[in-house]
């Protein structure tokens, strides 16, 4: 790995703030920058709320971190207040010459303590907002609100895409605090497909794999991957859906699987520790989202050198620009979906070429050492 720029020295105590320890897109993002950030010389600290994954991975490398106490996704008032105060005093105490806050209930709260507690540069990344999600009018209306004041209150905000940006661009006094820093995976230590498979689903007879790695969380919409795949299982008896990861819906999909009579042909294998080592295995991957700020596992699944199927939100046209890379499709249309997943089965050589765009564009554009040099540059400004 290319040399880190060093840190400078009035910003080396750092802390990152996240609300949730588990291992999903924004959780990986901040294990690769305190890893980095400690390797360039910073003082890391990671406070979190609930515990997970992440937590466990930090301190296998050595890395300091906090508990905070009553920081859940859930809003409740007196939890919220509790961990506010609670952060206030942990920088007060630490004195840090960085806060980088991530996901929006710590980011919030994470802004204002670091403000009153005289933090002298606090910075957030938007890893997607809230207010893109489904949820009744008031609620975006507060969530709109809670974004601009957390960017108000951070003296620079990273958007993770420029589709992040312009959701927020029109909002008054923000704009200039805003940088667009794409995330970055690397593509290396990935398994062989036949180990891949092997460690995945040793007895299947099934002999193309379509892969999915999304979290069972309503905004992935996961349910209409399972249709478009069921609209087509008759007329492909080789083929299988594999999906990896869990999530609050998997009772729900579960069912869902069983209503729609593929309970030997659609996969749900949990949870997977480093699960784009494995992405080999699939012949092709698809990612049925509504809401999408940028999308590690796109990223991933380029890596793997695989065609993708994605739906056309958020940040995902800008990993996907054009045919040559991918197969867009509207989201919540699983008859779309199946069309563009059944054409590339029907021609193994165009999925071959989409795969091996794709995978030339993640190295040269999204690189993860380009991610942590783009961002720890802005620690020491």
């Amino acid at each position: 790995m290319k040399q880190l720029k060093v840190i400078s020295p009035m910003a080396t105590r750092i802390f990152y703030v996240i609300t949730k320890a588990n291992w999903g897109g924004a959780q990986r993002y901040v294990y690769d920058l305190a890893t980095a950030a400690q390797d360039a010389g910073g003082e890391v600290t990671v406070a979190y709320g609930d515990e997970g994954e992440l937590a466990q991975r930090l301190r296998k490398r050595g890395i300091r971190t906090e508990h905070i106490s009553g920081l859940t996704r859930d809003i409740g008032i007196g939890r919220d207040i509790r961990s506010f105060f609670q952060l206030i005093r942990l920088f007060r105490q630490e004195r840090p010459g960085v806060v980088h806050i991530n996901s929006s209930k710590a980011s919030g709260l994470g802004a204002l303590a670091a403000r009153l507690a005289g933090v002298p540069n606090i910075i957030s990344t938007a890893h997607g907002w809230a207010f893109n999600e489904d949820r009744p009018w008031w609620q975006k209306m507060i969530v709109y609100k809670l974004a601009w004041l957390t960017m108000l209150l951070s003296h620079r905000t990273i958007c993770v895409s420029n589709a992040v940006l312009r959701d927020v661009a029109w909002m008054p006094f923000v704009r200039s605090k805003c940088i667009v820093i794409y995330n970055g995976v690397p593509c290396d230590d990935m398994l062989t497909r036949e180990a891949a498979r092997a460690a995945l689903v040793p007895h299947t007879v099934a002999r193309y794999w379509i892969g999915m790695l999304s979290e069972l969380h309503p905004t992935k919409h996961v349910d209409d991957a399972l249709r478009a795949f069921a609209a087509i299982a008759e007329r492909h008896p080789e083929a299988a859906l594999v999906i990896i990861s869990d999530g609050e819906l998997r009772f729900e999909l579960e069912q869902l699987i069983l209503d729609l009579h593929m309970g030997r042909r659609i996969i749900l294998l949990g949870t997977i520790a480093d699960a784009r080592r494995y992405l080999c295995a699939f012949d092709l991957f698809v990612h049925a989202s509504i809401s999408e700020a940028f999308g590690y596992a796109i990223l991933e699944a380029g890596c793997a050198k695989l065609p993708v199927v994605a739906t056309r939100v958020g940040g995902i046209p800008e990993i996907i620009p054009d045919d040559d890379h991918g197969l867009l499709v509207p989201p919540r249309n699983p008859e779309a979906l199946a069309g563009a997943i059944e054409s590339l089965m029907r021609d193994p050589h165009r999925a071959a070429e989409l795969g091996a765009h794709l995978h030339a564009r993640i190295q040269n554009s999204f690189s993860k050492q380009k991610m942590i040099t783009e961002t720890l540059e802005l620690y020491g400004n």
